[in-house]
């Protein structure tokens, strides 16, 4: 109650306010606001709603009232097998298969309890994983160039591939491979590449590989393989100051010639191979001079036969690389060299490799010796190989490092050609590096290079340039 009481007293007025306050004997106590424990979701697929196939999806929930902290249950039907129990107010649950789920919370928050629940669809799935398989020499599942890979008996084969999903929102879940078609397949795994030994048995055989996405569809993926007797045989002829850097360049050359089938003939281990030796074989790539092989070759003929030159008369095809070659056939000095520089007509290195003998009987100036290129010993760079074998222009570049030393060149004879010239920084011609034989390579006998390609760095580096102009040479040789 509130009373104002106004005196006025002469000769002054006087104002005074009085606040009087009182309670009735019938005014109640205020009482707290309590608010019974209520749990919502607040995202999440809409109730009765449809997600797109195999989609991700997340839900999120909040709980209000119920006077305690509160803590959760979740479950989500057919994917939960019993209650998680939980602090976190939102999940994220991976694409499901098709079909009708319910999401359901339940939180609890002192003796009070409180449950929601949303239902849902998972639409139907489009289709299986898409895959595509892809191997050596260009080889593939669909597409690629063509080639079916060969391999020996015993060798390494190696498969990779990539997969995806049609639905927009889809995942592959996992891959398994068998690599013959009577083997079994391992677990499903997510690893994208495949490295195997070869059957004994020769033939065709398939690698076949299932993928399956995140509702259970599976797709099957098969690649066809050769197993045959080696028609290649690599000769080792540069061995390597330390066992890792021998290693380095075996893998190298296995890597560079994988899908063909190989044997590798290790001079400095097994001696120089005979006729019998290189005989079961259509091609043998030689690399390096580290043995007296040349010299033999030069003291011996024409006098006499040599493996090489049995071999080629017997059909066999040579693809011959490395500097030191050279410089063996250019100098006359040497233990067992009968070589001449300008060489006879009669050498090896004539009728065989298909240099020109620099005398009256070629198209060649008779004056002209073989020569080097020039003498470098800095870090000159060239680029060749793009605009060779009759592709010039799918063949790669491959950039040639000269980091000491000099580059010998040589003249092609008769129906042989020059398929690489050396260039230096300023885009000069430092010399012819390689030929073939014969012209046009329709049917490559020989292919001869003065640089081995594991020898140069920038070529050892590009490994992929360098498997490409070692597939595109055996292409020519009938691989």
């Amino acid at each position: 109650m509130l009373k104002t009481i106004i005196k006025r007293s002469a000769p002054y007025f006087i104002l005074s306010l009085a606040l009087l306050f009182s309670c009735a004997k019938d005014d109640k106590t205020i009482t707290a606001f309590t608010q019974a424990l209520i749990v919502e979701i607040i995202a999440g697929p809409a109730e009765g709603g449809t997600i797109l196939n195999n989609s991700r999806f997340s839900f999120e929930w909040r709980a209000r009232g119920g006077g305690a902290s509160v803590s959760f249950q979740i479950q989500l039907s057919g994917v939960d097998a019993s209650l998680v129990s939980t602090n976190e107010i939102s999940k994220t649950y991976n694409g499901q298969p098709s079909g009708s789920y319910t999401f359901t919370v339940t939180a609890t928050g002192g003796s009070e309890t409180a449950t929601v629940s949303r239902t849902f669809n998972v639409g139907a799935n489009t289709g299986p994983p898409q895959v595509l398989i892809s191997g050596a020499r260009g080889s593939a599942s669909s597409g690629g160039s063509g080639a079916t890979p060969a391999y020996a008996p015993g060798q390494t084969a190696k498969f990779q591939w990539s997969g995806t999903d049609p639905d927009k929102f889809g995942s592959i879940t996992g891959y398994r491979w068998r690599s013959t078609d009577g083997g079994a397949f391992g677990e499903f795994a997510l690893g994208t590449t495949a490295g195997f030994i070869v059957p004994a048995a020769t033939g065709t055989h398939k690698f076949t590989l299932e993928a399956q996405d995140n509702d259970g569809a599976v797709s099957t993926t098969e690649i066809e393989y050769e197993v045959k007797l080696p028609t290649v045989l690599i000769v080792d002829d540069n061995p390597q100051g330390s066992v890792l850097d021998e290693i380095d360049e075996d893998g190298f050359y296995a890597a560079i010639l994988e899908g063909f089938a190989f044997d590798t003939w290790d001079i400095a281990e097994q001696g120089i191979p005979v006729t019998a030796d290189l005989t079961p074989f259509q091609v043998a790539v030689l690399y390096g001079s580290g043995s007296s092989m040349w010299h033999e070759i030069g003291d011996a003929y024409p006098e006499a036969p040599v493996q090489l030159s049995e071999f080629a008369d017997g059909g066999g095809k040579l693809w011959i690389m490395g500097q030191g070659i050279m410089e063996i056939f250019s100098s006359p000095a040497g233990p067992g060299n009968n070589h001449s520089n300008p060489p006879d007509p009669t050498e090896f290195e004539v009728v065989y490799l298909h240099v020109a003998g620099a005398t009256g009987d070629t198209l060649i100036d008779p004056t002209i010796r073989w020569s080097r290129a020039g003498d470098f010993d800095g870090d000159l760079k060239f680029s060749f190989a793009d605009n060779t074998l009759g592709d010039p222009v799918n063949f790669p570049r491959v950039t040639i490092d000269v980091q000491s030393g000099d580059v010998d060149e040589f003249f092609p004879g008769p129906d042989a050609e020059i398929i690489y010239i050396g260039k230096g920084g300023l885009q000069d011609e430092i010399g012819n590096v390689a030929l073939r034989f014969p012209v046009g390579g329709t049917n490559t006998e020989v292919v001869f290079m003065t640089f081995p390609l594991f020898e140069n760095s920038n070529v050892k580096a590009s490994l992929r340039n360098s498997t490409a102009l070692a597939q595109e040479i055996m292409r020519e040789m009938g691989q």
